[in-house]
């Protein structure tokens, strides 16, 4: 398990509101600084809660941080405890992400650390114990960047053609649609998404994301399938609107 797939598999937050937390009765027009937790759900296994917060620094800067709790076996893996950290610079423009950030809870050296210079569309710093020098193409965004440019996107009423990933190996395209949508069954209540889907060229999986409008389009639900079989879930434990 690496903190790539971590990013998604523990999309929830720490500092969650309770489940009596009335819903926003009309839909932000702009980015919203929230907190959510998630119970993740992998291979029919409960793996931990997960949690996100993401909060505004200034005008246009912005921090999401997302923290596991993993259980059972799934302790064993260092990499399922990671904090992601990700500062971005978010305009009418889009998202841009400015500093990535993996860290281990013991406080060791960082398994990434990745900083953007739009000036220069270059990356640098070091990822998985590879030193990172690279040029990067405008647009791409980091493993929790991309959230942040989704949600952004379906705010301005749009849904992104597609979304292109950092890797220390190069970038990863992602194209994104519109699938169907569904009202789920929530600890917060019986609350209405639209259900996007992500597909990466020649990969045999698809990530889905239930996003509430009422919520500012915060994702209830996340599932991945690999060749139609359920790799895993997040189910929505709680949410904030701040």
């Amino acid at each position: 398990m690496n903190f790539r797939r971590t990013a998604w598999l523990a999309s929830a937050v720490a500092a969650a509101v309770s489940a009596q937390t009335p819903a926003p009765s009309v839909a932000p027009a702009e980015l919203r600084p929230y907190e959510a937790s998630y119970e993740l759900v992998t291979h029919g296994l409960n793996a931990g809660v997960s949690s996100f917060d993401l909060r505004q620094d200034g005008a246009d800067t912005w921090t999401f941080v997302s923290h596991n709790r993993p259980r059972g076996l799934f302790r064993l893996f260092s990499s399922a405890s990671l904090t992601l950290t990700s500062h971005m610079r978010v305009s009418k423009d889009g998202v841009q992400p400015l500093l990535f950030t993996a860290t281990p809870p013991d406080g060791g050296p960082p398994n990434a650390e990745v900083h953007f210079d739009w000036d220069k569309n270059r990356a640098t710093g070091i990822q998985d114990d590879t030193p990172i020098d690279m040029p990067v193409k405008p647009g791409v965004q980091d493993d929790l960047s991309v959230q942040i440019a989704l949600v952004h996107a379906l705010l301005a009423g749009q849904t992104p053609a597609g979304i292109a990933m950092f890797d220390k190996d190069g970038s990863r395209d992602y194209d994104y649609a519109r699938v169907g949508e569904e009202t789920l069954h929530t600890p917060v209540g019986d609350v209405a998404t639209v259900i996007y889907e992500s597909h990466k060229a020649n990969s045999p999986r698809r990530t889905r994301f239930w996003c509430a409008p009422q919520y500012g389009y915060v994702p209830m639900r996340a599932e991945q399938k690999r060749d139609g079989e359920v790799e895993w879930t997040m189910s929505l434990l709680s949410v904030q609107l701040k």
